[in-house]
């Protein structure tokens, strides 16, 4: 089995080399991953602590895999125990991270503290090459970084195995649990909250999960051009999005935003891609299954309670409306079973449509996504693509007969309250929540200017006269 240190220089070393690989490096290659399939099928998934393996441990020797016995003493055997309860680690793999340790940095005369996060550090190192290998190799698949096609289409075929052998079902699971408060995840009330990395230096544990989660989500995110999500992949994936969205109520972290950031654009690039058929090797996998149509539009258009996960399903309802259209301009219109599907998806449209002009989601992806310095500072090539399926969605949006009708409408409604009548009025009052009045027009930014900065966010500036001046 190779390690997961060797696994990353390697994939590294052929990938992102300043020259092509060798014939002899692709081989490696190809080999240390196909060996590594089980590994990476199961991602981070370890040995939990076992009663047996303990009492091994509390005896003061164990034998490790291919080692002969090994004897500990006493502050051995508190380390140990103390890494399995605060990892939800297997004692005698928590054995095998001291040895480990031992060899990397040496622990003659440390301090138990400082054993204990060298280790843990250790092990963190351990989960960060495993899961930056998978990573790397999504992008050499998924990003253009000018490799040999030949080679490209290997890493592809196993991506392939490895995503329908399911790892994106583990991506998800994994991006959930490592948010809990527990020690198998961000750690319990009575975990250590510090590290050492592997330069020595201190850093607070939850901050290095978080980490971990933010790459796992960038993975999902990639995984969906690389094999099209199914429908349980979609509603997981939504399930976590609103989990990940409810826990941003009031906080700053940059991380936990750039997570539920990755999570919205999973669906969105799942949506837009799988309707739009864009590879011409993938088959359209949702937009053939009537069923899950009817039951994502009855789950998205659920009207939630909290004004934050609100926000972040608006968002997503934009890019649903786009699939359903993009789907019913697909349909063959001899076709009688296609006709009441169709007939279906235009009432679908028409209630998504009118939710995201009156709930103003253009609004939403500016405060919330677009304009964030958590957004801006994502990693540029993921950045790139979130913004490159965001101008899919809003010029199949924007071209399509019936959203041109809630351009219109939104448009006259947005003059209207620009009229010198409207404006000299004394009556157009409303009460806010806490009892003060303010001018209707003033309320809430009007859907139609929103739309126009959202464009030329997307576009910057030079696209928006194509849309609204074909004139000009």
């Amino acid at each position: 089995m190779v390690s997961a240190k060797n696994l990353l220089s390697l994939i590294e070393s052929t990938l992102l080399g300043p020259t092509s690989p060798t014939p002899s490096q692709r081989i490696e290659l190809l080999h240390a991953i196909r060996h590594s399939l089980p590994t990476l099928q199961n991602l981070l998934s370890y040995p939990p602590p076992k009663t047996s393996d303990r009492v091994q441990v509390q005896s003061k020797e164990v034998r490790l895999p291919d080692s002969g016995p090994i004897s500990l003493d006493d502050q051995d055997v508190q380390i140990a125990l103390k890494l399995s309860d605060d990892l939800h680690l297997n004692e005698i793999d928590s054995v095998r991270l001291l040895v480990s340790a031992n060899q990397e940095w040496g622990l003659l005369g440390r301090e138990p503290l400082e054993i204990f996060r060298l280790a843990a550090g250790l092990w963190y190192t351990e989960r960060r090459d495993l899961i930056t290998a998978l990573y790397t190799l999504l992008r050499a698949v998924v990003l253009d970084q000018g490799l040999e096609p030949d080679l490209v289409a290997d890493v592809q075929r196993f991506l392939d195995d490895l995503i329908n052998a399911g790892v994106r079902k583990r991506l998800i699971s994994l991006i959930k649990e490592l948010n809990r408060e527990e020690p198998a995840g961000l750690g319990g009330p009575n975990c250590e909250r510090y590290i050492l990395d592997s330069r020595g230096a201190l850093v607070e544990r939850r901050a290095v999960v978080s980490r971990e989660r933010l790459i796992l989500a960038h993975c999902l995110v990639l995984s969906v051009l690389v094999v099209r999500a199914s429908p349980k992949d979609v509603k997981d994936v939504f399930s976590a999005l609103k989990d990940s969205a409810a826990g941003l109520s009031g906080g700053t972290d940059t991380l936990r935003h750039q997570i539920t950031y990755s999570l919205l654009f999973s669906l969105v690039v799942a949506l837009i891609s799988d309707a739009l058929s864009a590879v011409p090797d993938k088959t359209p996998v949702l937009s053939r299954d009537a069923s899950f149509r009817h039951e994502f539009q009855e789950s998205v258009m659920v009207a939630g309670n909290d004004p934050v996960v609100e926000g972040y399903v608006d968002c997503l309802r934009s890019s649903w409306v786009v699939h359903l259209m993009l789907i019913h301009d697909g349909l063959d219109a001899k076709d009688t079973a296609a006709n009441a599907s169709s007939n279906n998806d235009i009432r679908n449209i028409y209630s998504c449509l009118e939710v995201i002009f009156s709930n103003n989601v253009f609004q939403s992806w500016l405060n919330k996504i677009l304009l964030t310095p958590a957004y801006q500072n994502d990693d540029e090539d993921m950045i790139y693509m979130y913004n490159a399926y965001l101008h899919k969605m809003i010029t199949c949006l924007l071209s399509h007969p019936l959203a041109k009708d809630k351009v219109k409408e939104a448009k006259e409604k947005a003059m209207s309250a620009l009229s010198p009548y409207r404006l000299s009025t004394s009556h157009d009052y409303t009460v806010d929540g806490i009892g003060h009045f303010q001018n209707a027009t003033e309320s809430a930014p009007q859907t139609f200017v929103s739309l126009l900065e959202f464009v030329s966010e997307i576009y910057q500036v030079s696209a928006i006269c194509c849309f609204f001046c074909p004139g000009c």
